[in-house]
C-alpha cells in the first residue's frame, strides 16, 4: 500500500473528516484490520486564513514551505485538505520541483461533473472562493455552468463557516443550507467547495445531488494507494 500525504489543519475540523474517510475507504476495500497509510502535516492555519483575499503574497510562501516539508517526508501522493489553497497551489506548484501526484480537488470535481453529465451547478464555498472566481473558472473552462449564491447568502455562509472552523455545528446552520439549496432552481448538482461544509450539508438536507471534493480526493488517493 502506498502512503498518502495530507496537508491538513486547514482547518482542523475538516481534516478529521479526511482521516476518517481515508481509513473507511481502505477498510471497505481490504477488509480485516486494514487502515490507510497516512502522513499528516498539520499546519497552523491562522496566518493563511486571515490573508485570503487581502494579501496573496502572504499565503503563497507559507503554502510552499509547508508543502516542501511534506514532500520531504516522501509520501506517494498528496491531498491538500482545503479547496481555497488550490488557488495558491496552482501558483507555486512549479517551484516545488516534485513529481509526487497531488489530488487536485477542483479538477477532480470538473472531471466528475463531465463524466456524469452534470452541466449546471451551484457552488457553495467560502466567501473568498466564491468571489475570487478561481474555482468557478476551472469548472467553466471544462464546460460547466456555475451559479454562486448572492451577496447576502455569501455573507451568511461566511458566518457559518467561522463557526464550523471551530467545530460548532448547529441545526440552524443545516437548515440554512437546506433552504439555500432549495431556493436555487434548475440546477443539476451542488458542489461543497469548502471542506467544512460536509459537516452541515448531506443527502438528508439537500434536494440536489451533492458533489463533495473531499470524497473525490479521498477515493482518488485510495485508488492510487491500492493500485486500483
Amino acid at each position: 500500500m502506498k502512503t498518502i500525504g495530507l496537508l491538513g489543519g486547514t482547518g482542523w475540523s475538516s481534516t478529521i473528516g479526511y482521516y476518517k474517510l481515508l481509513n473507511e475507504l481502505v477498510a471497505e476495500r481490504l477488509g480485516g484490520y486494514h487502515s490507510a497509510k497516512i502522513l499528516l502535516k498539520s499546519i497552523d492555519y491562522h496566518d493563511i486564513m486571515v490573508n485570503y483575499g487581502i494579501n496573496h503574497d502572504a499565503v503563497s510562501p507559507v503554502l510552499e514551505k509547508e508543502l516542501l516539508e511534506l514532500i520531504a517526508l516522501k509520501p506517494d501522493c498528496i491531498i491538500i485538505c482545503c479547496n481555497s489553497l488550490h488557488k495558491y497551489y496552482d501558483m507555486i506548484k512549479s517551484k516545488l520541483e516534485s513529481d509526487i501526484p497531488v489530488m487536485h480537488a477542483i479538477q477532480l470535481v470538473a472531471d466528475h461533473l463531465n463524466a456524469n453529465g452534470l452541466k449546471k451547478v451551484l457552488l457553495l464555498a467560502t466567501k473568498f472562493t466564491m468571489e475570487d472566481g478561481f474555482f468557478a473558472k476551472i469548472l467553466e473552462d471544462n464546460g460547466i455552468q456555475v451559479e454562486i449564491p448572492n451577496a447576502n447568502e455569501r455573507n451568511k455562509m461566511q458566518e457559518i463557516h467561522a463557526e464550523l472552523m471551530h467545530n460548532v455545528v448547529t441545526q440552524a446552520s443545516r437548515d440554512y443550507f437546506s433552504d439555500l439549496i432549495t431556493n436555487h432552481k434548475g440546477l443539476d448538482a451542488v458542489i461543497l467547495g469548502c471542506t467544512e461544509y460536509p459537516l452541515v450539508v448531506d443527502h438528508n438536507n439537500s434536494i440536489l445531488p451533492i458533489v463533495d471534493p473531499v470524497y473525490l480526493q479521498a477515493v482518488t488517493a485510495v485508488n492510487y494507494a491500492l493500485d486500483l
